[in-house]
């Protein structure tokens, strides 16, 4: 083979990279040690030292988390292979995440599972609007069942609302579970009946009969979800041992990155494709942040990595990193070693993996800096920042916490941006503000609009994506109504341009022209559809040479409405695609509008008897963010942070990308619970008895029920495993937050708002602890 021999590599990339010829290989990567990279250039030299065979097609297997990643790697293959090895780019491996593998096996023999050709797959969506029509329709006859779960000190009727809102979440997380258990919904049922007067099981029993229909409806689409194809795909393998061998032979080589993420089946699945033989595992045990929402559980890895139960596994850890000035790592190793030595709660101090490797000398789990003549070296201390927004006996509000890092005197981003904007574009450093949930980046990104900061989301949806949902759900609520003359005036407030918007704000005699001009219209025929007869649409001589724009924009606007209203017989789809198409011309914009068409068209078929208003209401629910609707961003393709614009995102979305300058918020114990006294925790609802945690109960009743032994479910025990599992992942989220600064880092918490139920928030008991670190290390 020929290669470029001016590739460096550190000593522990290259023993992984090099020296790799099969077997079990486990590695325990720290942040920014570059496992895509040695991943990458692993599954290169396997394709170019010919130990793949081309001629019977085999393919080295790269099984990652997100689409994101598979784009990621897929790049990275290529172009090792084309610029190292002057080979073809796409030949010789193949990248999927678990579960489009899944779908490739499903889909190869679907009649092994008993499953059509032409079998679907319900999105995301779809799934939770049928579990979420069927708990609607069966809550009336099980409520006096399920409000035994109700605080007597609660309105009955508002916790019903409540209740029915957090309901479909509930479920979904035990449907989920019982998928990845392989537990039918008969089994359940079954069990159940045999214990018909046991009413600790009374919220399993809800949720496995919602459990069955959801069953049965994806049976009558033909359809499976997300959730069914690892299942479905471990089912296919232990049906045919022919068809796995032929699996196993086309991908004799399979690297799993993100292992900490895998679940037990997903963990199953690659267990038998890799043969139990070559099977490459990187992951972080410190970086499980998915496992309080998701099936995942980082002690597989661990598992892998534990040479008493796997002796037949070499572990070969990658620990050193680049990524950050040393005063940045010296923080995360204190937050790891603070944590397994001395937090307050004992039973969260294996929050982190901290073992000892004899061999090497080393401790996996902490970060090394790089060496002498490293060319990814750690960029200089002198570079360094850290500023730790506490002090003990003070107090924020979540809008001081915003107004000081958006635009305080201390260490906010309004001056220093202007501090850079001398540099050269490309040479300004990147930014990102980080925050534990949506909900308040969307606040952060308001303030930043307001100061003029340029900004970009990586939340659960854009201010883009709302803003241009917003304005299609106003155009098909006036439609909904078209007689509503107060509504039509909505449309053309909304659909006006930002810049105009803002001078009609602030024209007090331009709002009263333009709310004259509406008011003038008896109907709205007179307005949409003059008589020919009748003067054409016009404001008065002094408005006209005050605002020489307005008649033509008004003139325009009328002429919209009515292409729309023509329109409104349409199927919603292509109603939706007309609309857009006189609205928006950027081409993200043009593309959102299709997903939306597309997605109502799909409502349309579910719910036949919909009109305009249920539609309107759908736009309304993802506008204003209460359900999930990827917009046309970097989601998909893979983020890069651009130059002196402000990143915000959340902790868990910031995961494998880094930054020059990055600030966490509200690092305060209700995001950040250390499982003491005085916490509280977003799993447990006001209006729930005793504090439960319902999920974790709902999972703790299916666990037991799932081994046919009831007695093992202890009402409240789960709560309280809850609590110790949430305040261990905040610790790993906390640590991706921290991993994520290269040279500065500044770190604030807010005391939240005062709520009747629970005190204010304090400081988090790990950011207490860093402050007084740092504070004793003169950082």
């Amino acid at each position: 083979m020929t290669r470029r021999t001016d590739i460096w590599l550190r000593p522990e990339q290259k023993d992984i990279i090099e020296n790799y010829s099969g077997g079990k290989v486990g590695i325990a990567a720290v942040p920014g040690s570059g496992k895509t990279f040695t991943l990458a250039h692993l599954a290169a030299r396997l394709i170019a030292s010919g130990t793949v065979d081309f001629a019977h097609q085999q393919e080295v297997l790269v099984v990652t988390f997100t689409n994101s990643a598979v784009n990621s790697f897929q790049a990275r293959i290529a172009r090792i292979l084309q610029q190292q090895y002057n080979l073809l780019p796409s030949v010789g491996y193949r990248v999927r995440t678990l579960h489009g593998l899944a779908h490739d096996i499903v889909r190869e023999r679907p009649a092994l599972v008993g499953l059509a050709d032409d079998f679907t797959i319900l999105d995301e969506r779809l799934s939770l609007e049928i579990q979420r029509d069927i708990i609607v329709s069966r809550l009336a006859e099980w409520w006096d069942m399920l409000s035994g779960y109700t605080s007597e000190e609660v309105d009955l009727k508002n916790a019903r609302r409540r209740f029915e809102n957090d309901l479909p979440a509930l479920v979904s997380s035990f449907i989920k579970r019982a998928k990845d258990s392989r537990i039918e919904p008969e089994t359940l049922l079954g069990t159940l009946a045999q214990h018909d007067d046991d009413q600790r099981f009374d919220l399993a029993r809800f949720a496995s009969s919602v459990y069955r229909d959801y069953q049965q409806s994806l049976s009558y689409r033909g359809a499976v979800d997300f959730d069914d194809l690892v299942r479905l795909a471990l089912e296919a393998l232990s049906m045919d041992d022919l068809y796995l061998q032929r699996l196993q032979d086309r991908w004799p080589y399979v690297l799993e990155d993100e292992a900490q993420d895998s679940s037990w089946l997903q963990e199953q699945m690659l267990r038998a494709l890799s043969g139990n033989r070559n099977w490459v595992r990187v992951g972080d045990p410190n970086q499980a942040i998915n496992t309080t929402f998701t099936t995942a559980e980082p002690r597989f890895l661990l598992e892998f990595l534990d040479e008493s139960q796997n002796p037949d596994v070499v572990e070969r850890p990658l620990s050193v990193s680049g990524r950050s000035v040393l005063p940045i790592i010296d923080l995360a190793n204190e937050l790891v070693r603070w944590t397994v030595e001395e937090h307050p709660a004992p039973d969260v101090r294996d929050a982190f993996d901290l073992a000892e490797d004899s061999r090497r000398g080393t401790r996996r789990g902490i970060i090394q800096p790089t060496g002498e003549n490293d060319p990814q070296p750690n960029p200089p201390d002198s570079d360094g920042y850290i500023h730790l927004g506490y002090q003990p006996g003070q107090n924020t509000t979540p809008e001081n916490e915003i107004d000081n890092v958006v635009a305080g005197e201390e260490y906010a981003l309004r001056e220093w941006l202007s501090s850079i904007q001398e540099l050269p574009e490309n040479e300004r450093p990147t930014i990102a503000v980080l925050v534990p949930e949506n909900s308040r980046g969307f606040k952060l990104a308001e303030m930043l609009r307001k100061y003029g900061i340029l900004y970009e989301e990586l939340l659960r949806s854009t201010t883009a994506t709302r803003h241009t949902v917003t304005q299609l759900r106003t155009v098909i609520e006036y439609l909904a109504d078209p007689g509503d003359l107060r509504a039509l005036k909505q449309v053309y407030w909304v659909l006006m341009p930002s810049d105009r918007r803002d001078l009609v704000r602030d024209d007090s005699d331009l709002r009263q022209v333009i709310s004259k001009f509406f008011a003038q219209y008896q109907n709205i025929e007179e307005l949409l559809w003059p008589v020919r007869s009748a003067a054409p649409l016009s404001v008065s001589e002094s408005a006209a040479s005050a605002y020489p724009w307005l008649a033509d924009d008004l003139a325009e606007f009328s002429i919209k409405v009515q292409r729309w209203l023509r329109a409104i017989s349409l199927p919603v789809d292509q109603l939706v695609l007309t609309i857009g198409q006189n609205l928006f011309t950027d081409p993200v914009d043009v593309a959102l509008i299709y997903k939306v068409a597309v997605t109502l068209r799909s409502m349309a078929k579910t719910h036949p008897d919909w009109r305009l208003p249920e539609f309107a209401e759908e736009l309304r629910i993802i506008s204003s963010n209460e359900r999930k609707f990827i917009g046309f961003d970097d989601a998909e393709s893979g983020y890069e942070p651009k130059p002196g614009i402000v990143t915000v995102a959340t902790m868990h979305a910031a995961k494998g990308l880094e930054w020059d300058r990055v600030y966490l918020m509200a690092v305060s114990n209700y995001g950040f619970p250390s499982a003491l006294p005085y916490d509280s925790y977003i799993g447990e609802r006001w209006y729930v008895r005793d504090s439960l945690n319902l999920e974790a109960e709902v999972l703790a009743q299916l666990a037991a029920l799932s081994v046919g032994d009831p007695d093992r479910y202890d009402e409240g025990q789960a709560t309280r495993q809850a609590r110790l599992d949430y305040a261990e992942e905040r610790l790993r989220l906390l640590y991706v937050g921290i991993t994520r600064a290269r040279r500065q880092l500044i770190i604030t918490w807010n005391m939240g708002r005062f709520w009747k139920n629970r005190p204010p928030n304090q400081p988090a008991q790990p950011l207490v602890a860093l402050w007084e670190y740092t504070n004793q290390a003169g950082t």
